[in-house]
Parts: structure tokens; C-alpha cells; sequence
């Protein structure tokens, strides 16, 4: 897939086992780069500078299920960085099947083998319920230490445990 146009549908968060979070509408991945200047006398009206720090950011939106709020609501509150990933999704064998149908085979999506990984903690939670309308929440999660591309072999069933690639 080397220069292919990605789908945004495509592109998704998942937690630390590979599993996507229901029903989302939107993600953002943020990489910043913070600079310090090191202009010198000898650069004359040019300025100059260098990277001092990064940080990254991921933001979500979804639609309002019980389960995935109160399992981000504890996760917020205790305050403990958890590992996520950003990808893109396998593609199921059978396309017609995904996980709003509620078919158990394929009860949410899975990330590819290869993605980016890192640690975070939740900042913001925000719930948004308007009359008529679907309730949806917004998080915003906040980088700890570094992210990495990771690659993961394709033939090990990791059921359900935790890369260690940080």
C-alpha cells in the first residue's frame, strides 16, 4: 500500500490489545515539535532553530455507549497512563460484516500489524447530549514519553495482552 490514499474510515484508535473504541466518528493525531532558538550573531538577520521537545496528542469522537464511557471514565480518574494505538483497521474476510451490525463474529474492529504506539493519559472527557440528537463524548488523550511506529508478528495471537514496544 506505499503511497495509497488513505480512507479516513480506515485510520483508527485502539487500546493497548488491538481493539478499536466504539462507534467513532473522528480521530486526530497531533505531532508537535517544540523549537529553542539558537540564533548567533554569525546567522545575521536570519534566525535559527533547533528541536528542544515533542509531544503528541490523539482526540476521539464518539457516539455515547455506556460501556466504553465508564471504562474511559475509571481510566480518567485513576490517572494512570494507559498504551494505545493508532492505525489503520484489518479488513474482515467477509467486507459486508462490521461491527454496528452486531454480528458476534466481528464484534469491533482490529487494528493492522503495524501501527503507532505509545502511552498516554486522559485530559479531557467531554459528554455532549442534545435533545434529538445521538449523545457523543469527546477525549482528548495526551502523550507520556514517546511514540513509536511498532510492528507486531502477524502469526502470535496476543489474546488480549499488552505489546511492550515502549
Amino acid at each position: 500500500m506505499a503511497n495509497s490514499i488513505i480512507k479516513g474510515r480506515d485510520l483508527m484508535l485502539f487500546d493497548a490489545s488491538g481493539h478499536s473504541y466504539a462507534y467513532a466518528t473522528n480521530h486526530t493525531f497531533s505531532l508537535t515539535a517544540e523549537t529553542s532558538d539558537i540564533s548567533t550573531k554569525d546567522h545575521g538577520v536570519w534566525g535559527a532553530s533547533e528541536v528542544s521537545k515533542y509531544s503528541w496528542e490523539i482526540t476521539s469522537e464518539n457516539l455515547y455507549t455506556t460501556q466504553d464511557y465508564d471504562s474511559l471514565f475509571t481510566l480518567m480518574v485513576a490517572g494512570s497512563p494507559i498504551t494505545v494505538r493508532f492505525g489503520l483497521k484489518q479488513t474482515p474476510s467477509d467486507p459486508s460484516l462490521t461491527p454496528a451490525d452486531g454480528n458476534m463474529a466481528l464484534p469491533y474492529w482490529t487494528s493492522q500489524d503495524s501501527f503507532y504506539q505509545g502511552k498516554v493519559i486522559i485530559t479531557s472527557l467531554v459528554t455532549n447530549a442534545n435533545n434529538g440528537e445521538n449523545a457523543t463524548y469527546s477525549i482528548t488523550l495526551t502523550g507520556v514519553g514517546s511514540i513509536a511506529k511498532t510492528t507486531v508478528n502477524a502469526n502470535v495471537d496476543d489474546g488480549g495482552s499488552e505489546d511492550n514496544n515502549d
